[in-house]
């Protein structure tokens, strides 16, 4: 069935020719949505929060468990609403409400119950500024160069790992942690004009579509085998990425140093989702995330037996392993259950994700507090790691008419948009 541009499989240059404005948006929206901006920084926010208020680590850590508690509950909702309505809709919404809410963090004063507080209200504001958006409208962009489109796309939140660490260090050490909100408010807003202009308006899926696309998944073994999978790679990621900043201070790295190691961790990631983006358009995706999780485990294994010698090297092992975990869940829900009803799917698998990725810091923090170092936390992400390795080398093949499937929704992504002129 052919596309909206008449051609009946267009080439991989042809999509990026034609889908390069929903790429920058998604790209965009990607790194500086409420998965990224609260997560990648709270690290840097836990010594000055710890100073200033005398909370535990663990404590200040659990804030976020508030926002992704709330994100579970609805982000499947947003799902439907995108899969009825349209992503473009559902973000113009949220982006604006997520800054208000990071606003609301800058100007917090009170206890620590109202902090956790204002995070489950930024779960609530925010929930459209999620992948669950973003990479919906890239799918339906891209067909034959989707792995790689869906890497470009969430490579926007390698690089928020990358800069905002020593963005947020500088900025909370000149004016302080309020100002640092206040700055992730500005970021925020960031992607709302791209969005507005390049995300096309929705073209709701036939029926027969919708029964071809998803009807199965959530009655799927192989769907609740990736939640295990990507719920185990979420803990681990949070825990180690949350604390790196902390373990790394701990260690004997001042906190600039600490940042700049920790940033680190944001280049793999940007090559991690590059890398993994082209594999996945070439080889068994499964597969390739399996490679890349035993990889996060061999970098986590260096940290434990390095030390802060080895932690450079480390930091960009795990980055470049553990980058790529959202593009994989992206391309597999769309090669193995459609579009449809992607977002939907999609949504639900997002929720539990990100609930796994509030647990995370929780268990870590707590783990500290308890025994006064990360040594178990490093542990636990290794074999959390290897798990998800296991389960993902055990997903079945591909159903051979999947693509085909899938390949009438692509014209839902191609029309006009201001960007094209």
């Amino acid at each position: 069935m052919g596309t909206a541009t008449g051609e009946a499989s267009p080439s991989s240059l042809a999509e990026f020719r034609r889908g390069w404005p929903v790429l920058l948006a998604a790209l965009l929206g990607s790194a500086t949505g409420i998965s990224v901006l609260p997560f990648y920084t709270l690290g840097t926010f836990i010594g000055p929060l710890q100073a200033e208020f005398g909370w535990g680590r663990g404590a200040i850590a659990t804030s976020y468990l508030y926002t992704t508690l709330v994100l579970a509950v609805v982000a499947p909702l947003l799902g439907m609403l995108a899969d009825r309505f349209g992503v473009r809709r559902v973000s113009l919404v949220a982006i604006p409400l997520f800054a208000v809410s990071l606003l609301l963090l800058g100007a917090f004063q009170g206890s620590l119950l109202h902090f956790q507080f204002a995070f489950g209200l930024m779960g609530l504001l925010g929930a459209g500024a999620t992948p669950v958006n973003y990479t919906r409208a890239v799918n339906a962009a891209f067909h034959r160069a989707r792995g790689m489109a869906l890497g470009i796309s969430l490579a926007g939140i390698g690089v928020a790992a990358m800069v905002l660490p020593v963005l947020l260090s500088s900025v909370n050490g000149a004016y302080g942690w309020r100002a640092g909100y206040l700055t992730l408010a500005v970021l925020a807003l960031l992607p709302w004009p791209f969005v507005l202009l390049a995300f096309p308006r929705h073209l709701p899926p036939t029926g027969a579509q919708r029964q071809a696309a998803a009807a199965t998944a959530l009655r799927s073994g192989t769907y609740w085998a990736m939640v295990l999978a990507f719920a185990a790679v979420a803990v681990a990621v949070s825990a180690l990425i949350v604390h790196l900043v902390p373990l790394l201070r701990d260690a004997g790295l001042d906190a600039m140093g600490a940042a700049r190691t920790a940033s680190l961790v944001g280049v793999g990631v940007l090559v991690g989702r590059l890398a993994a983006g082209y594999l996945v358009d070439r080889l068994f995706a499964p597969l390739v995330a399996a490679l890349f999780f035993a990889g996060a485990a061999a970098g986590c294994l260096l940290l434990a037996v390095g030390g802060v010698g080895l932690a450079p090297v480390a930091a960009l092992a795990i980055g470049l392993s553990l980058g790529a975990e959202v593009d994989f869940m992206a391309f597999l829900t769309a090669r193995y259950f459609g579009l449809a009803r992607y977002a939907t799917n999609y949504g639900v698998l997002y929720a539990l994700f990100v609930l796994g990725g509030a647990v995370g810091p929780f268990l870590a923090g707590m783990s500290f507090d308890r025994t006064g170092n990360y040594a178990a936390v490093i542990w636990g992400v290794v074999a959390l790691l290897l798990v998800a390795a296991a389960i993902m080398a055990r997903l079945p093949r591909f159903a051979d008419g999947a693509a085909e499937a899938e390949q009438p929704l692509v014209a839902e992504a191609t029309g006009t948009h201001r960007f094209a002129g």
